[in-house]
């Protein structure tokens, strides 16, 4: 539910510090996971003004879990519309590279007939879905709202907080700090205010997260720093609608612009259907952001003027840093609080949403008292390597791009060594198509050397950008397919561990549901025939995590299946 003046209570199993996209998405995953929590944000409404525009497919299949996929596709970009890329000199200029994809109903459509599935339009039950981040913040508050568990808070903030541990781990008096399922320092005190009237409130949580951005006070306070490149590039960021400004142009609908033309460099994002835009125009160094005039700056990629009406502007800065710590003690890092991002390749807040899934289950195991000592540990080991590989891969798009921005007007030059030049960089930008078709940095993600995966000796697919290798093998996501009945293999999940009993004649998996009952880990066991998911899981029986990763596989049941439970829940060092 969403609240803004009532009195706080005096304990949450969990408070989140900062409600956008993270911590509205951390909220949706405790609440249908039944776990009660608070969401203090200090706004006193959703922040307008659309940042990402790219809802990644694997944030899309979270999503679907909890009915609002088919909310978000229909807030964005018009499902009919072509989903065309374009490289253009500007947008007075010349086409130098472009990108077609299928729109999505052409793309669901040919799914129904059976006649187009291969390739990235088979990974996933979504390609990149083009809808702006306050939209896709909307959807998901609207959810948050009917879950019960949730307290959703506008107009409140943070002060400080104290949880009886310093920034090394260990408690104010020297003694180890508490593995966080329980013992010592049992709970954070919260200091919160209600900005509207000045009023603080103390509660106390057994868990904090802080969602509070790029800024977070939650980071700082735990003294934790950021590691990596810092001020990649600045950014001004006008949000505008101009119906007209499509019929100025020759290229037709584009998702997205990108002006090479070095005096209006940046990114032309479309809202809607062809009548609202973003832009985001890079900055020269020093250049002070206030001192762009939107209408000239939107007339001078066009080469005319064009009525427009100013929505907002806000400055921003690319960066890619991720957080040395992921966790302290009770306390815990997710989305921009944890890593800064260059928009290049819309990884930022689809990172964030992953922290959020990831964390959400290994929580919900904590306060339901399945987890071992090891589990929210595990927390920081798996995401913090992927906010470092995909803070890294954004970086690169963005320096490659870049790096083809400092052209002029001979981007739109005549004769044969202008057409060479133009030749030559379009063999640059095809390269550089990874910034719009990345579902392996989306999808390939893995976890390797987690110590709550059980690995199985398989070699790893190789880890490429544009390209995912639908595996099974455990620390990888678990493959999509879709089942005879039309029905994703997601669809057919539950909310927690699941059990897929595949191939002709598989083995009893009944000493596996047993150990797990005793662990009092929940298990559902799901029986799936189809031969095309027995060929891409690649085994008979494969354990699927909460956050549909896979954890354990194989064609037998183990010598020792409380052994493989305690591993998952990590509890792996406990005796059994």
């Amino acid at each position: 539910m969403i609240n803004i003046e009532g009195p706080l209570r005096t304990h949450y199993p969990v408070v989140i510090a900062g409600g956008g996209s993270v911590g509205l998405s951390l909220a949706a995953e405790l609440g249908w996971r039944g776990i009660e929590c608070l969401v203090v944000e200090e706004r006193t409404g959703l922040n307008q003004h659309p940042r990402a525009n790219a809802v990644a497919s694997r944030t899309m299949e979270y999503y679907r879990r909890w009915g609002i996929d088919s909310a978000i596709t229909k807030a964005g970009i018009p499902p009919d519309a072509p989903a065309d890329y374009l490289w253009v000199s500007t947008l007075h200029g010349r086409e130098l590279h472009r990108i077609s994809l299928p729109p999505f109903d052409e793309l669901v459509a040919s799914r129904i007939a059976g006649d187009y599935a291969e390739d990235e339009h088979a990974w996933s039950p979504y390609l990149k879905t083009i809808t702006g981040q306050n939209e896709v913040e909307a959807v998901v508050l609207n959810y948050v709202g009917g879950l019960a568990p949730v307290d959703y808070r506008f107009g409140w903030r943070l002060l400080d907080f104290s949880d009886g541990e310093s920034a090394d781990g260990e408690s104010a008096d020297g003694e180890s700090a508490d593995d966080g399922t329980g013992g010592a320092n049992e709970t954070v005190t919260c200091r919160i205010e209600h900005l509207g009237s000045g009023r603080v409130e103390t509660v106390s949580a057994s868990y904090l997260v802080g969602c509070d951005g790029g800024r977070s006070t939650v980071r700082r306070q735990l003294g934790i720093d950021l590691d990596g490149r810092a001020a990649l590039a600045s950014f001004v960021s006008l949000y505008f609608r101009a119906p007209d400004l499509i019929n100025k142009h020759s290229f037709g609908h584009g998702n997205i612009f990108f002006p090479l033309h070095r005096d209006n460099r940046g990114f032309i994002l479309t809202w809607d259907d062809d009548a609202t835009y973003t832009y985001h125009l890079i900055l020269e160094e020093g250049q002070d952001w206030e001192s762009i005039d939107p209408a000239k700056a939107v007339a001078d990629v066009l080469g005319e003027p064009v009525d427009i009406e100013v929505h907002s502007v806000q400055p921003w800065t690319a960066h890619a840093l991720v957080a040395e710590k992921y966790r302290v003690g009770r306390v815990f890092l997710a989305g921009d609080a944890a890593h800064l991002f260059s928009p290049t390749g819309g990884f930022g807040m689809n990172t964030g949403v992953s922290d959020a899934i990831d964390l959400g289950w290994k929580l919900q195991a904590a306060l339901q008292g399945w987890a071992g000592p090891d589990l929210l540990d595990s927390y920081q080991l798996e995401r913090r390597p992927i906010g470092i590989r995909n803070t890294e891969e954004a970086a690169d798009c963005f320096d490659r791009l870049y790096a083809v921005m400092q052209y002029g007007d001979e981007l739109d030059a005549t004769g044969p060594d202008a057409d060479a030049f133009r030749a030559e960089l379009g063999v640059d930008l095809k390269d550089q198509e990874k910034l719009i078709s990345s579902s392996g940095t989306l999808l390939g993600y893995r976890y390797e050397g987690s110590p709550i995966v059980v690995p199985d000796g398989t070699p790893a697919p190789p880890d490429d950008a544009r390209t995912y290798v639908p595996v099974a093998r455990p620390g990888h996501r678990a493959p999509h397919l879709w089942l005879d009945d039309g029905a994703a293999i997601y669809d057919r999940f539950g909310p927690c561990f699941n059990l897929v009993v595949l191939g002709e004649s598989p083995p009893d998996p009944s000493q596996i549901v047993a150990a797990a009952s005793a662990a009092g880990l929940p298990l559902e066991v799901l029986r799936v025939t189809e031969p095309a998911a027995r060929e891409i899981y690649g085994a008979d029986l494969v354990l699927v995590r909460p956050d549909l990763m896979v954890g354990w596989r194989s064609d037998s049941v183990p010598a020792d299946p409380a052994a493989v439970i305690d591993q998952l829940r990590g509890a792996a060092h406990l005796p059994n």
